[in-house]
């Protein structure tokens, strides 16, 4: 079983992903209190049968959605991911710097998702405590710079099946798909309960 920790589409046969339940920072809005208050009762309501993952959720300063409306929707979640003990699944553009601030608060073990930034970016994301999941578009000397033990696939909102990404990224990082795929579900299991990253 393949795990993809972060899709928009149905999983194909063989392939798993992890629930997220979150606003996503160009869908917040002024009413984003009560979306928020809304989408907590349904999910305390609906009882997740397994772990989950908040988000996606972050910051975005290139979207037109105000920055100090997204700032505050991301704070109520970051809070909210530490009272259910849940990972966080993070969307970040150009806003390191609060996103880096916030997570040093944080409580939970945060995913920063779809990463496409250059191995400088990586090593302060691993110093800081982040794990990172690539997709299909990636920087490949931060691919294969990335530890196992801090690394996820995802396919977003590319083509559903997640396979070719183990096959192409177990060649980049020279490892088998079985082994690239046994690490990536120990990767889950580990903050799934609760426990915050290693040391890199």
């Amino acid at each position: 079983m393949l795990l993809n920790i972060h899709t928009h589409q149905p999983c194909p046969s063989g392939e798993q992903t992890i629930p997220s339940f979150g606003l996503h920072p160009w869908q917040v809005t002024a009413q984003w209190p009560d979306v928020l208050a809304r989408l907590m009762q349904q999910v305390q309501a609906d009882k997740p049968s397994g772990p989950f993952l908040v988000g996606e959720c972050g910051l975005d300063r290139v979207c037109d959605v105000p920055y100090q409306l997204q700032l505050q929707a991301f704070q109520a979640q970051i809070k909210w991911a530490g009272r259910l003990q849940c990972p966080l699944i993070l969307h970040c553009v150009r806003a390191l710097d609060d996103v880096l601030r916030l997570h040093r608060a944080a409580t939970q073990p945060w995913i920063w998702h779809g990463f496409r930034g250059k191995p400088e970016q990586l090593r302060q994301l691993l110093r800081a405590g982040f794990y990172v999941s690539f997709g299909w578009r990636y920087n490949a000397e931060s691919l294969r710079s990335c530890p196992p033990h801090r690394l996820f696939l995802e396919t977003d909102d590319g083509p559903a099946a997640i396979g070719p990404l183990y096959t192409q990224v177990a060649a980049e990082r020279g490892i088998a798909v079985q082994a690239l795929a046994a690490q990536v579900w120990e990767n889950w299991e580990h903050i799934a309960d609760g426990d915050r990253a290693l040391s890199v």
